[in-house]
């Protein structure tokens, strides 16, 4: 096995690990207190979020287009989530249009996510053999 493919394996996994890390600490975390943005999960997955791209690319998969598009998604919009949060952190009841905001990082998690599965089952399947011996040395 080769080098980008080996370390491009490597990414899949801590990249799944970590966004599993983050969904578990950001559901943990909004348990537990009632108020706030929990920051340290969201950040986990985010990273998490950033490697499956980056080992996309290196292994050159065909998902690779997928993944972009759902770490822009998830990018844009935790960053809309966090300006949202600074200009209505003392507001105890946001305008009914903030929440509008979540869909987008919600659905780019998701799409990260459902990408890391692809991406990793693409990654361990092994190559078809060819059925009339053409192409065996």
């Amino acid at each position: 096995m080769d080098k980008r493919k080996f370390w491009s394996r490597i990414l899949y996994v801590i990249g799944l690990a970590m966004m599993a890390i983050g969904v578990l600490a950001l559901v943990g975390l909004l348990r537990a207190r009632r108020g706030g943005l929990p920051i340290d999960g969201l950040c986990v997955f985010l990273l998490g979020s950033w490697l499956m791209p980056l080992g996309a690319f290196l292994g050159k998969s065909r998902y690779r287009k997928f993944l972009y598009l759902a770490l822009m998604m998830t990018l844009c919009g935790l960053i809309a989530v966090f300006f949202i949060a600074m200009m209505f952190f003392e507001a105890h009841n946001p305008p009914w249009w903030t929440y509008v905001v979540f869909a987008c990082p919600i659905c780019g998690a998701i799409m990260s996510l459902v990408g890391a599965v692809l991406v990793i089952v693409e990654s361990f399947r092994r190559p078809p053999v060819p059925q009339d011996g053409i192409g065996t040395v």
